[in-house]
């Protein structure tokens, strides 16, 4: 509806401004459509915005939002003056779609022009990086380094990203210990991470209380009984899967099934 409108725009010969792209850029990463993403970007080129750095800015996110980092890198190379959250948005590109040595190179390069300075989404994006890549002393470091080198302060979604690459890595125990140390209560979504990580150590003793904690947050939360189950079966302690199929029954719980959805 976005891109019809803008159409209809055009054809009552009404000028788009430099506003206008964000927002048609923002509507092509929200149905994923590198095409029309396409269009937009001539668009853009065609009435010189192709420099502004909020609309560079724009077009970085939707290619790669779109998965399309090799058209974002292009337009990021392109561009004379970046801003920080265009170097932010193209790390994280990069580091959410597996180009981790990129990720990483351009943190690097950008720590060493210091013409701008990384920011607390910089860093999801470099920790998310390390998080596929399985590098977990480089992660370890990035995490200690954001207080004390650059003054930033730890949010609950940079703990996350750090629990996930120790738990992935088999540290789990330090995971723990992580969260303990946080200055909030975990929530479902950091719990979750330490299950999964639970479940690849094969300790059923940390899922057992990760479990109490999830369903002390959410007591409707089914799946779990079913992912502890699952840690039973896979440890050999069938007595255990038993106890807990019956109380399941007994509660009549039931893991909500899985759908999906085949866009035509």
């Amino acid at each position: 509806h976005a891109l019809s409108l803008y159409v209809a725009m055009r054809r009552s010969n009404v000028l788009p401004g430099k506003h206008t792209f964000p927002f048609l850029l923002k509507a092509c990463a929200r149905v994923r459509s590198f095409t029309a993403s396409q269009q937009v970007h001539v668009h853009v080129i065609k009435f010189g915005l192709d420099f502004d750095s909020h609309v560079v800015d724009a077009l970085v996110r939707c290619y790669s939002v779109s998965g399309h980092c090799v058209s974002a890198r292009q337009v990021f190379d392109e561009t004379p003056e970046k801003i920080s959250s265009l170097w932010t948005a193209m790390i994280c590109g990069l580091g959410a779609y597996g180009y981790v040595d990129d990720a990483l190179g351009l943190f690097e390069k950008m720590k060493k022009e210091g013409v701008v300075v990384p920011n607390g989404v910089t860093f999801v994006g470099v920790l998310s990086a390390c998080c596929h890549a399985g590098l977990i002393d480089v992660g370890r470091e990035i995490f200690r380094s954001m207080k004390s080198v650059y003054g930033i302060e730890l949010k609950i979604e940079h703990y996350g990203c750090l629990v996930d690459l120790l738990g992935r890595g088999g540290w789990l125990l330090e995971a723990v210990e992580l969260v303990k140390g946080m200055p909030w209560k975990a929530d479902v979504v950091i719990l979750g991470t330490l299950l999964a990580a639970s479940r690849i150590s094969g300790n059923t003793e940390v899922a057992e209380r990760v479990v109490k904690d999830i369903l002390a947050l959410e007591p409707q939360n089914h799946g779990v009984h079913v992912a502890l189950s699952n840690m039973y079966a896979e440890a050999g302690q069938w007595q255990e899967v038993l106890r807990l199929r019956k109380t399941m029954k007994e509660e009549r719980l039931k893991k909500a099934p899985g759908w999906s959805l085949v866009a035509t």
